[in-house]
């Protein structure tokens, strides 16, 4: 059985944003307090206006109740999201997942990943150098 109500008004799991800011480079979703329990769906809705201060490339975040911690919001392929990916007043599916990160991520679980415009830098991870074994 889906743990998912196709009518989200009246479901318990829809979430509205409480307040959103753009502060230190992260653009930050506060969301109510509750316990968000592992591996639980969630329709959060970003119920303000995104500051017009907030850049494209900024990592969308989530904090709860006003608190420190923040938790990354990550496309269904794992690659963060980025404020020019959001919408106000748009419900974005995501199921939290506790066992990524210190303290968890909301992962969007929508029917296809979120387009970005975002510059990012692409890296590698680097390759480790084995160290060369010395003879006696």
């Amino acid at each position: 059985m889906s743990d998912c109500i196709k009518n989200c008004k009246l479901c318990d799991k829809m979430i509205l944003s409480q307040a959103i800011t753009f502060t230190g480079g992260n653009l930050v979703v506060d969301l109510p307090a509750r316990a968000y329990e592992n591996r639980t769906k969630y329709c959060i809705v970003f119920a303000q206006t995104i500051p017009t201060t907030a850049t494209i490339n900024a990592p969308v975040v989530f904090t709860i109740n006003g608190g420190t911690t923040q938790y990354p919001f990550v496309n269904k392929d794992c690659t963060p999201i980025y404020a020019s990916q959001v919408r106000t007043r748009r419900i974005y599916p995501s199921r939290v997942n506790t066992a990524v990160n210190t303290a968890g991520v909301f992962k969007y679980v929508g029917d296809c990943c979120l387009p970005s415009n975002a510059t990012t830098v692409a890296t590698s991870i680097p390759a480790e150098t084995t160290p060369t074994p010395t003879t006696r």
